[in-house]
């Protein structure tokens, strides 16, 4: 009985538009499992007026740390 009034029932109308894409990245983020990704996310979106002098620094230190872990590396098995 409770399934011919869901059959009887017409389908909701559909939204006006689909979701663009921040809307999505917002229902993902939701998700517990990725709230590690959103603090990390609203974290860093916090220090965007610094991104500038941080991301050119996160890429040297990077771009060195690799270079001396490499030098080590060939040094011992080269």
């Amino acid at each position: 009985m409770a399934l011919r009034k869901l059959l009887a029932r017409s389908l909701p109308a559909p939204p006006e538009q689909p979701p663009g894409l921040q809307e999505l990245l917002e229902q993902a983020f939701e998700i517990q499992l990725l709230v590690p990704v959103r603090l990390f996310w609203n974290n860093l979106n916090a220090l965007r007026p610094w991104w500038p002098v941080l991301l050119p620094l996160l890429a040297w230190i990077g771009w060195r740390t690799y270079r001396r872990e490499r030098a080590r590396y060939l040094s011992q098995h080269g």
